[in-house]
């Protein structure tokens, strides 16, 4: 008798939890729009002695990032890439710098000069005058550490002339 009530227990806690079955909510990554980059100048002047000044800011919008349960409330990174008219941003050259959370950067006339030709990055002569390009890809981090929802911005011009450093 003591087997039967145990056979009898253990086949209805078989099926009882066999004919459970497991909620799931699933989020799934639904987009987002991509940004929108806008410059303070098109004409910016580098001098000596005004490299404290502040010389262009880039303001983007944020991309919105949407999933199923709605709009994310993960951090954005941007990545700002700046290169010469006619680079398309391939060039060996091209200067990227990554900015996380913020959707604006500043540069001053000094920090802009160097990028340009003083530090060697874009290696521009001081002696013409550039058109430069600039561009936002922004990105929202996913588990295992790679980066998902990569969008990028339109594309804003400006002209400048690096200066040579002083003597």
């Amino acid at each position: 008798m003591k087997h039967i009530f145990q056979l009898m227990f253990s086949s209805i806690f078989l099926v009882a939890i066999t004919s459970c079955k497991k909620a799931e909510n699933k989020i799934f990554f639904e987009g987002g729009t991509p940004p929108q980059l806008a410059a303070s100048s098109t004409n910016v002047v580098l001098e000596p002695g005004s490299e404290s000044n502040v010389a262009l800011v880039l303001n983007w919008t944020n991309p919105d990032y949407k999933f199923t349960t709605g709009i994310s409330s993960q951090d954005v990174t941007y990545t700002l890439e700046m290169d010469t008219l006619g680079g398309n941003f391939n060039s060996s050259n091209k200067v990227t710098t990554v900015i996380a959370k913020d959707t604006k950067k500043v540069y001053t006339v000094g920090e802009l000069n160097g990028i340009l030709g003083n530090a060697m990055v874009l290696q521009l002569d001081p002696r013409r005058e550039y058109t430069l390009q600039v561009r936002v890809t922004s990105s929202i981090g996913v588990s295992g550490g790679g980066a998902a929802g990569k969008l990028t911005s339109n594309v804003v011009s400006f002209k400048t002339r690096p200066f040579a450093p002083p003597p």
